[in-house]
């Protein structure tokens, strides 16, 4: 069953998708935040990845979190620590495993994904909510500024504050308590630069956070699923990358057990 527009705010709102023997099995559930540089959720990393994730068992809901012009950080991290919160609160409701909430990320949907993870306990405007998600995946995803940076992700959210661009240099966020990590990328991304991925699975190394990389030697930006059911031309079709939506079903069962 799908329940639509559970609103968080006049311009953010997240669906839930839900098995429907809800009533009698509590289920994982996967919150999946589409990418689109903060200008637009694009709807080939919403719905199809739900469906996707839904066929293997778990629930899902998909954040359709604030695109509007001008709309800094962190108000987007806000709606999306207020949806695990409602989520944890409401489990019972709805057959969820309330500590078994991930969060799905591609591109800056990954950003605010990895920004959840490495700001839940540092950023004093979600603070009060009970936001942590038990793991995060990460998919072709924004996490640094600087050298590497998808500029155009950060202006939308950043502008020209420098010191609120270096607080989302994200890999120097991250700490001890910060969810294991599922990543994955392609080496022939021009829009977000491999080292996103590479950076910030250093960190987690660094500070013994769990995690598993998958980097793809060939694909562009914006692979989503990499099958044809999510492809907008031929490049998208990518046998070999699209691995990663049953890599990352293993590690998630993994974890489970």
């Amino acid at each position: 069953m799908t329940i639509s527009d559970i609103r968080i705010s006049s311009t953010a709102y997240f669906n839930l998708h839900i098995l429907d023997d809800f009533r009698s099995i509590q289920r994982p559930l996967v919150i999946i935040c589409p990418g689109g540089g903060y200008f637009f959720c694009n709807p080939r990393e919403a719905e199809p990845i739900a469906a996707a994730f839904n066929l293997k068992g778990f629930n899902t809901a998909v954040l359709f979190y604030t695109t509007e012009e001008g709309s800094r950080y962190p108000k987007q991290l806000q709606e999306l620590a207020f949806t695990i919160d409602w989520l944890r609160h409401n489990a019972e409701k709805y057959g969820i495993i309330e500590d078994e909430i991930y969060v799905c990320g591609f591109s800056a949907g990954g950003h605010l994904a990895a920004s959840l993870g490495v700001m839940f306990n540092k950023e004093r405007q979600i603070m009060h909510f009970d936001c942590r998600p038990d793991a995060i995946i990460l998919c072709y995803a924004v996490t640094v500024s600087g050298e590497f940076e998808n500029k155009r992700t950060l202006d939308n959210i950043c502008g020209e504050d420098q010191k609120l661009r270096s607080w989302n240099n994200l890999p120097e966020r991250i700490d001890s308590v910060t969810p294991p990590c599922f990543i994955w990328h392609t080496g022939e991304d021009k829009a977000v630069p491999v080292e996103n991925a590479l950076l910030f699975a250093s960190g987690l190394r660094r500070n013994n956070v769990p995690f598993e990389l998958h980097v793809f030697e060939k694909g562009p930006h914006a692979l989503s699923l990499a099958v044809e059911s999510t492809a907008q031309n031929e490049d998208e079709i990518n046998r070999h990358a699209s691995s990663w939506f049953d890599l990352c079903i293993s590690w998630l069962n993994n974890k489970m057990r």
